[in-house]
């Protein structure tokens, strides 16, 4: 019954300190918000249970209580035996660095768009300075359509049906472009 007693008086004397702490710091709280301020430890210190009061007279009289409050933060203790220590440390500095972009724009040579119409199909070429690419190419009516090469140095395209033949080809001859067409009738053996 005496353990009941003194575990009775200590924890009242717990809450009563605590809410005597919490009055405190309540007092002390804004409206606006200010810098946080990290705390960089929290060191417990306990006391050896020899020195743990055992009736309610000694715990009233040997109640240690710790309350700390800082900017951002705060560390109340409340139990007997335990003493807290917050240290506020300042804010790190933070480095911003600002890299200029720079911005690069090539002007692509200037290109050529040349459509050529053949008995089987038509082919669409892009003549560059010195290049030249197949941008499209369509078969007529019961033509099918073969793309042999589609660039950079050379275009080749074949459109064949059971009775024709047309062929394109074209290249850089000596700094020009030079397109050649080829329109044959097949023989049945083809």
């Amino acid at each position: 019954m005496t353990y009941v007693l003194v575990w009775l008086a200590v924890t009242a004397t717990a809450v009563f300190v605590a809410a005597a702490a919490v009055g405190s710091v309540r007092n002390q709280v804004t409206e606006t918000p200010t810098a946080m301020v990290p705390t960089t430890s929290t060191t417990a210190v306990s006391t050896p249970e020899s020195s743990v009061p055992t009736t309610a007279a000694e715990a009233a009289s040997s109640t240690t209580t710790s309350a700390s409050a800082s900017v951002g933060s705060t560390t109340t203790t409340t139990a007997a035996p335990t003493t807290t220590t917050t240290t506020p440390t300042e804010p790190t500095p933070t480095t911003t660095t600002t890299v200029p972009v720079t911005t690069t724009t090539t002007a692509s040579a200037p290109t050529d768009i040349r459509s050529y119409d053949l008995v089987g199909g038509v082919v669409t070429v892009e003549i560059g300075s010195s290049t030249v690419h197949l941008s499209g190419a369509s078969p007529k009516s019961g033509f099918r359509m073969e793309v042999e090469n589609s660039g950079p140095n050379k275009v080749e395209v074949e459109f064949k049906s059971e009775e024709h033949e047309s062929k394109f080809s074209g290249e850089f001859k000596d700094g020009t472009f030079v397109p050649e067409i080829e329109e044959s009738d097949r023989d049945e053996d083809d």
